[in-house]
Parts: C-alpha cells; sequence; structure tokens
C-alpha cells in the first residue's frame, strides 16, 4: 500500500470552500477530510484510523453525510483537478505515467481517489 500523504496547503484551500460551515469550536474539518482519505486510499478499516485524525466514528460520519447530499463527491472532484491541473502533465504522483495516455489520464478524475473501492 502506499503512504498516505495529509493534504497540503493548496489542496486544503481549494477544499476548504466545499464544506458546510459550522460555528465557533465546531470540528476540525481538515482532519477530518485528511482521516477519510486516509481510509478510502488505504482501504483501511475505520477502527484503524490514527488518533491525529480524531475519532473514528466522526469521520465515517462525516463520509456519509457528506455522500450523501454530493459534498465528497466535489471534494474528490476538485482534488483531482488540483493534484492534476491539465490532462497530460507529468506529476510526482503520476511519475509511471506517459504524458497523453490513457494512464496519465486517468488520475484525472475523482475515481482516482477512490480506487480501492472500485477496483
Amino acid at each position: 500500500m502506499n503512504a498516505f500523504r495529509d493534504l497540503d496547503d493548496e489542496q486544503w484551500a481549494a477544499v476548504r470552500g466545499l464544506l458546510p460551515r459550522c460555528g465557533p469550536g465546531g470540528p476540525d474539518y481538515r482532519s477530518i477530510v485528511n482521516g477519510i482519505l486516509w481510509q478510502q486510499t488505504g482501504g483501511h478499516r475505520w477502527h484503524d484510523l490514527p488518533t491525529r485524525y480524531g475519532p473514528w466514528h466522526r469521520c465515517a460520519e462525516r463520509l456519509r453525510l457528506w455522500s450523501t447530499d454530493g459534498t465528497w463527491q466535489n471534494i474528490l472532484t476538485t482534488l483531482a483537478a488540483v493534484q492534476y491541473p491539465a490532462e497530460g502533465t507529468a506529476t510526482a504522483q503520476g511519475e509511471g505515467a506517459e504524458a497523453g495516455t490513457a494512464e496519465g489520464a486517468a488520475g484525472n478524475t475523482a475515481d482516482y481517489w477512490n480506487r480501492p473501492w472500485l477496483g
């Protein structure tokens, strides 16, 4: 399995506006989003979620809510656009893929982030 890296500042800035607003003292959405991505990109069990992402049930519940209202699909689409800004561009994540090939363009979709669940 690949080592997961938390969202960097650029990715977080792109995603933050898509999340529902919460009042003062609300949940730390950045750690929740990172926790969901950790679980989904690695195919891990929720109970194995590292404590730095908060309680596993909070991440699982947010994923359920955001999947229902379409927020999660918007997050994945935005992350794919930030990760792969133009089709066929070589990036650190897609090093093995040739520019302009179907393999290189495959990372340009939100499905890239859900790979373990689509296989």
